[in-house]
């Protein structure tokens, strides 16, 4: 059976690039980069550069369009968008570097090889001449075996010339052995030490059977595939045994690869599983049910978790893989367009809440140096519950503009406090005045009306009392009342000077104007309510019948009278009302 090495050609797969660099950030993935541009064995890497490049290319495209995005989302014009990407730079030059430094270490491969593959050539021309030579076997061996050894050290040729280089070589080998018919002795010495050093091999190789790691193995028995076919014939007793033992331990590790695989793509098919559902968990997500800020930042934070675990999965050597990759990547995008909307309505909300919160601003300002207290202070207070109701700003000028307005109502209330604690003060001097005005009324056990008008003029004169002692109004009310029935005086003016009085003390506690609209509001309705019952009983008057004695007659009669009383009181009070407004305009 010839040597087949035909089989050793199968790729062997080496540890997933994904697993390597997939959980990486950009920043990390050029650094590897470069750290894989500082190793000699620069041909060793394309796999790892292709993987890199691709990815920080992915990522950085990605980046660009978000931004891009973003920036026409807030209302930019596409050919202003500017976005400086220093990664990208940095990469460039790193792959630049690796292009050039691959591109001299093939042409200097390609050049050994082409001097290798000359050499052995030589050498094999060389083992043809030695069968034509007339020189004993005691010098031809020597030579032979010099040449043998000249072989082997001589590096690789390029792999198109291989096979044939070798079948030639070995065509050579057994035909001096044959031609020259060397003696016995020497030439079983030279099968004898071809046939140890294929033992070692095959035993290093039965070696490798046992090994954890069957990719580091299937790498160990290239090489030693390569040593078998460097390494002279042995005995035709021996030949076909020792290879088709060589060759059995090579098919228990093909098949203990295979399995490795069968095991891998089964690995990497739970994989693409995994990142499916993880999609499908994604696009559950109803992002137009998500409409305020901390909402956003809990699904982007989710995405995030959701990316990571993503590339935590690892990578898979399936078409799906780059089917669930896209499909996630899709995800990424709708959701980060649908953020990006939502940030620019937000931003325009902002701007136009803050238009609003600006003319508050103003309006507070253009009151806080106001003195009519209660009106500012009712109309502030208004302007603090539009301001709630007027939504957020952005956060960058929240703090500034709430200052502004909280600035401007405190200098108000601040201003008014300081006015009524003044006034306070001066009211309980009014208060310890008008105590002693009601000590002296209560000794008066007579008083005539000039005594009574007197103390009533000196009572308005003093001034208000704290809101919190206007019991004092309400004794001498009372006081004043006892005072004028005890007197011999008309019994309406009586009443219209004790009802001036109480009014001009109420007029002292807040602003007259809204006072007297409110009492005259309140006199009206009573003079509307006794026109009407007085028209009533005008009417019910007619229709008695029976002459003056009739006690009805007499109740109906008395309630008339009552009632054009109260109206002709009303009017004179309606009266004051009118004199007031006058005074207090």
């Amino acid at each position: 059976m010839s040597e087949d090495h035909s089989q050793l050609e199968q790729p062997i797969q080496q540890p997933s690039v994904e697993e390597k660099y997939g959980s990486l950030e950009i920043k990390d993935m050029v650094q590897a980069a470069r750290e894989l541009l500082s190793q000699d064995a620069i041909l060793r890497i394309k796999a790892d550069m292709d993987y890199l490049r691709s990815r920080i290319n992915d990522e950085l495209n990605a980046e660009l369009a978000e931004k891009k995005e973003a920036f026409i989302a807030q209302g930019g014009n596409e050919i202003d968008f500017e976005w400086n990407q220093p990664l990208r730079d940095e990469f460039k030059l790193i792959y630049r570097s690796y292009r050039e430094k691959r591109k001299n270490t093939q042409e200097a491969i390609k050049k050994d090889q082409e001097a290798n593959l000359q050499r052995k050539i030589d050498i094999i021309e060389e083992i043809k001449m030695l069968a034509q030579r007339e020189e004993s076997l005691e010098e031809t061996f020597p030579a032979f075996r010099a040449l043998q050894e000249a072989w082997r050290n001589t590096g690789p040729v390029p792999k198109s010339e291989m096979n044939e280089l070798y079948r030639n070589y070995h065509f050579y080998v057994e035909a001096f052995y044959d031609y020259v018919q060397i003696n016995r002795e020497l030439r079983d010495l030279d099968f004898k030490k071809n046939a140890e050093a294929k033992e070692v091999i095959i035993r290093k190789a039965e070696a490798l059977v046992e090994s954890d790691d069957i990719v580091d193995a299937m790498r160990q028995l290239q090489n030693l595939h390569r040593d078998w076919k460097e390494t002279g014939p042995v005995s035709h007793a021996d030949r076909e045994q020792m290879w088709d033992r060589f060759s059995a331990i090579t098919k228990r590790l093909h098949d203990k690869r295979d399995e490795y695989e069968a095991q891998r793509l089964e690995e990497e098919k739970n994989r693409v599983v995994q990142k499916m559902h993880l999609c499908e968990q994604l696009e559950s997500i109803q992002i137009e049910k998500i409409t305020t800020h901390n909402q956003w930042q809990k699904t982007l934070a989710a995405l995030e978790e959701a990316a990571a675990a993503y590339k935590s999965i690892g990578y898979a050597r399936l078409p799906e893989n780059d089917i669930a990759w896209e499909r996630f990547r899709a995800i990424n995008r709708n959701i980060h367009r649908a953020k990006n909307e939502f940030y620019k309505n937000l931003k325009n909300e902002h701007h136009e809440n803050l238009q609003i919160k600006k003319a508050l601003v103003d309006k507070a300002n253009s009151l806080k140096d106001s003195t009519n207290w209660k009106e500012t202070s009712d109309a502030l207070k208004k302007l603090q519950r539009k301001w709630k109701e007027s939504g957020p700003v952005s956060r960058k000028d929240s703090k500034t503009i709430w200052e502004e307005f909280r600035a401007a109502c405190d200098h108000f209330f601040a201003r008014m406090k300081e006015h009524y604690d003044s006034r306070d003060k001066e009211f309980i001097n009014h208060l310890e005045a008008k105590k002693a005005l009601l000590e002296q009324l209560k000794h008066i056990e007579t008083p005539t009306k000039e005594q009574l008008m007197e103390l009533l003029q000196k009572w308005r004169d003093i001034g208000p009392v704290p809101a919190a002692n206007r019991e004092v109004e309400f004794t001498w009310n009372k006081k004043v009342d006892e005072a004028f029935a005890a007197i011999d005086m008309d019994k309406q003016e009586s009443a219209i000077i004790r009802y001036r009085a109480k009014l001009e003390a109420g007029l002292q506690s807040g602003p007259a104007e809204v006072a007297l609209k409110k009492e005259r509001a309140f006199l009206r309705q009573k003079m509307d309510e006794a026109k009407r019952e007085l028209a009533q009983l005008n009417e019910n008057i007619l229709r008695i019948t029976g002459d003056a004695s009739n006690p009805f007659f007499k109740e109906v009669r008395k309630t008339q009278r009552h009632r054009e009383e109260q109206i002709d009181l009303i009017a004179k009070k309606l009266e004051v009302i009118n004199d007031l407004e006058k005074v207090n305009k």
